[in-house]
């Protein structure tokens, strides 16, 4: 009776990051044992690990319709469920486990069959969970490192490619500088609140009772540490490389799955921890995201090769919803929701089309490779042209909807500079998307590949999330009510 009645108040609300820990371990002791097995074919560990683990995460998502109450405190109020942290642990669990089925393929492509792959994904996704639950600095600092080490790792996996040592090394070095500066913040904090509990320090920062000074200066280097994380100008000297040194699944993961818990962590950092110190947050953030919308906008234009611009247009979407966040609103916290929904989906089918395209051939490094490439797959290349419309921001595409929502967040707060700059700087964004589409149609290269038919989950991909961004072009209120649901229940 006991035990149920610790289970109840304390371990329901961690069920699936539990579980996900017991398939970690009993994966690593299965995958070890029949490695060593003569009679078992190493070769097919990869892909069996890797259908397990699509399988088990696609059941995590089953708890996102059986929470009945989804508001719960574990552990001391370190871990809260509430309904925003369940939609987002949702989103994580059921896109790592398309990103993993679409993958399963490519990876057999290049002959990557280690097992080890499967478990890296688990690793992290393990570590964002336990991030997206977290209501204390120190819960944060220890699930970002979690992740931040499978993150390490997942960069380097092409081990027979030097560019991909090279990424993941850099990755190495400048993520653990960063977070050695996020902890130093955390311990700043610390120092002046006495507490790393969201809720004590919130409640500090209301009565005032602390040194504003000390407190602010290590809020701006943990905020710091967070826009690295995510690949805000002036720190995205990372973002590009290991975007081109990493296997296209891996960067394909990276440009998903983090944006959603990282943004979401930092949405429950500035808008309840320090929702009194809002005119200092929110300037750094319309600083930061300017920045990079104006840097990614530019410098796409000088880019050749495919996964670098993908990087820049990366970095252009976290500048806008940096700005999104920085009017502090409900209206903004709508915004931003849906800005980072519909970058999802967006991203999601892209990314489907790169892998499909370079499933029976060589990975297209350079723009170039792309020439006439209507003439050798018309669908894929009219798919990709209204995806890369979409990300654009053209109208009446749904990419358009979500900009325009930012915009009008900074219209209602009046920032009207802003706004103008962000609509001229988004427009000249737009240049290297269409000129993409330019080289798929007009531009002639002898040396171009064909592309032919494409492994059923791939297919299966790119027609779900295509067909989805076409239908919530049509029925944009589908996406408002989960964001108006997101943005009251989010506390």
């Amino acid at each position: 009776m006991n035990f149920l009645t610790v289970y109840c108040a304390t371990l329901s609300p961690m069920l699936p990051e539990i579980l996900v820990f017991l398939f970690l371990t009993i994966q690593i002791i299965y995958l070890v044992f029949f490695s060593n097995h003569l009679f078992f074919n190493y070769l097919n560990l990869g892909t069996l690990a890797n259908s397990l683990t699509v399988c088990f995460l696609l059941g995590l998502c089953i708890n996102f319709f059986s929470s009945a109450d989804p508001f719960f405190q574990s552990f001391n109020w370190n871990l809260n469920l509430t309904c925003s942290s369940t939609f987002a642990r949702a989103f994580l669990f059921f896109f790592s486990a398309l990103t993993l089925l679409v993958s399963t393929d490519y990876l057999a492509s290049k002959n990557i069959r280690q097992y080890e792959y499967s478990l890296l994904i688990l690793f992290s996704v393990a570590g964002l969970s336990v991030l997206n639950l977290s209501t204390d600095f120190l819960s944060i600092f220890v699930a970002l490192e979690l992740q931040g080490l499978a993150f390490y790792l997942l960069a380097t996996f092409y081990w027979n490619s030097n560019f991909s040592a090279e990424s993941g090394l850099k990755y190495f070095v400048l993520g653990s500088f960063s977070s050695c500066i996020l902890l130093f913040g955390f311990s700043v904090i610390y120092s002046i609140t006495g507490s790393t509990t969201f809720e004590v320090i919130q409640a500090l920062t209301i009565v005032k009772t602390y040194n504003f000074d000390f407190l602010m200066f290590g809020f701006i280097f943990s905020f710091t540490a967070f826009l690295f994380k995510v690949g805000v100008v002036p720190f995205h000297m990372w973002l590009c490389d290991v975007y081109e040194g990493a296997i296209s699944p891996v960067t394909m993961f990276f440009a998903l799955i983090p944006k959603i818990i990282i943004f979401y962590v930092l949405l429950k950092i500035l808008f309840c921890v320090f929702a009194s110190e809002y005119v200092v947050w929110s300037f750094f953030c319309q600083i930061f995201g300017l920045l990079s919308i104006f840097f990614a906008s530019i410098a796409g234009i000088f880019q050749k090769k495919l996964k670098r611009l993908m990087a820049f247009s990366t970095i252009s979407h976290s500048g806008f919803i940096l700005v999104g966040i920085s009017c502090f609103t409900f209206l903004s916290l709508k915004a931003t929701s849906f800005y980072l929904i519909v970058y999802v989906f967006m991203n999601m089918a892209v990314f489907s089309v790169i892998l499909g395209s370079t499933f029976h051939s060589y990975f297209l490094k350079y723009l170039i490779n792309w020439s006439y490439f209507y003439h050798r797959n018309f669908i894929l290349a009219m798919t990709f042209s209204f995806l890369l419309l979409a990300l654009a921001g053209i109208p009446p595409l749904l990419g358009f909807f979500s900009k325009l929502m930012v915009i009008l967040t900074l219209i209602d707060q009046s920032e009207i500079v802003l706004a103008l700059l962000t609509v001229t700087f988004s427009c000249i964004a737009c240049y290297y998307y269409i000129r993409l589409i330019k080289i798929f149609f007009f531009s002639v290269n002898e040396k171009g590949v064909w592309v032919s038919m494409q492994p059923r989950a791939i297919e299966l991909s790119i027609a779900t999330f295509t067909t989805l961004v076409s239908i919530l072009l049509a029925f944009p209120d589908v996406i408002m009510n989960v964001t108006n649901v997101f943005a009251t229940f989010f506390v």
